[in-house]
């Protein structure tokens, strides 16, 4: 009798355990419900917005925001989603110095009497790259400034690497995630890259060839910004670029806000500043620390680095930074790591 109460008892408890997990279950599934319903409604225009974008650019979760809007809602959001913007990209508001070789003493003198330079920026160990830490409301992230442009280039993922070995192949320092690649479904491996896409100045074989939201290095390192063909790309001399959307800054204007309707999701973008110097921007999401940031803040981010183009990139589970042999932000992939990318931007 004691053996059968003691199991009794045992039962009893994991019955009371195993209901309290789905009562809980059920009402944070109900609440989920409730504040889905709530955020699509037209009372609340800016939250439907940013609700439905957010859902949208989450592979994983793209479907809920059809459970509560019919498809013709639903297209509506998303054909407010971008704009082409018209402005026409200006090559000679970037001025690249020239880069000579310095001795070793040199190289000691300058990092001896290194100082902030026009954007308040030191690098201190004169290694030519800096790593910091950016945050705003509800997201944090890196920047990866990279003060020599033509050390930066766009490397081919292979078929669906990860960024470490990208990295590894090309024998560079580190650098960031690229542009687009075919994910129907969601169930994408990074292998086929989508747009408009250069490396080593040859176009892939994969690569549509209308004109697309492009950004990509010439031979003389500048960042040119914009929609092109593969023609325009042609004549501007390009020798690695990728296709994502939307452009973040032109000619050292922002983009206009207002029609760049977007969640808040992981995000990374690349930039350049007037003296050439490039910027990577890599910013973490769909985690309690940093639930994501929205097109308007990477804007923002870059003009106060001082971008004069800036485009965004592929984000979600997409976004990552890798520095030195080490993941530097943290991915926000199903594996925590890495997911295979049709291409990289890197320095070496």
């Amino acid at each position: 009798m004691k053996k059968r109460s003691k199991w009794k008892t045992v039962n009893l408890v994991l019955d009371r355990i195993f209901g309290f997990f789905f009562v809980t279950a059920v009402i944070l599934g109900i609440a989920a419900l409730g504040f889905g319903y709530i955020a699509t409604r037209d009372t609340y225009p800016s939250l439907r917005e940013k609700f439905v974008m957010t859902m949208d650019e989450s592979r994983r979760f793209r479907f809920v925001s059809r459970i509560f809007l019919s498809q013709s809602e639903y297209d509506e959001l998303l054909d407010k989603r971008f704009t082409k913007y018209e402005e026409v990209m200006d090559p000679s508001l970037i001025h690249i110095a020239a880069q000579e070789p310095q001795t070793n003493e040199e190289q000691t003198a300058a990092e001896a009497s290194s100082g902030a330079d026009s954007y308040g920026i030191v690098d201190e160990d004169g290694d030519g790259y800096i790593l910091m830490p950016v945050s705003g409301r509800g997201y944090n992230g890196y920047m990866l400034i990279v003060l020599d442009p033509s050390r930066c280039f766009v490397a081919n993922g292979g078929g669906g690497q990860t960024i470490d070995m990208i990295v590894e192949k090309y024998g560079a320092i580190g650098g960031i995630n690229g542009g687009a690649f075919l994910d129907a479904g969601g169930a994408g491996t990074g292998g086929i890259p989508e747009g408009l896409t250069i490396i080593d100045g040859q176009l892939l074989e994969d690569a549509y060839y209308d004109e697309k939201a492009f950004a990509g290095f010439d031979a003389q390192g500048i960042l040119h910004v914009g929609y092109f063909t593969y023609e325009d790309c042609v004549n501007m001399g390009i020798v690695g670029g990728v296709s994502f959307l939307p452009p973040l800054i032109i000619n050292g204007i922002p983009q206009d806000t207002s029609w760049m309707v977007s969640g808040v999701n992981p995000r990374t973008a690349i930039g350049q500043r007037a003296d050439g110097a490039v910027l990577m921007l890599a910013i973490n999401g769909r985690q309690l620390s940093s639930m994501g940031a929205t097109y308007a803040d990477l804007v923002e981010i870059m003009m106060e680095f001082g971008a004069v183009n800036a485009m965004n990139l592929d984000g979600g589970s997409s976004t990552v930074m890798y520095l030195n042999g080490e993941l530097v932000n943290t991915p926000s992939s199903e594996s925590g790591y890495s997911r295979g990318l049709p291409n990289a931007i890197l320095f070496r």
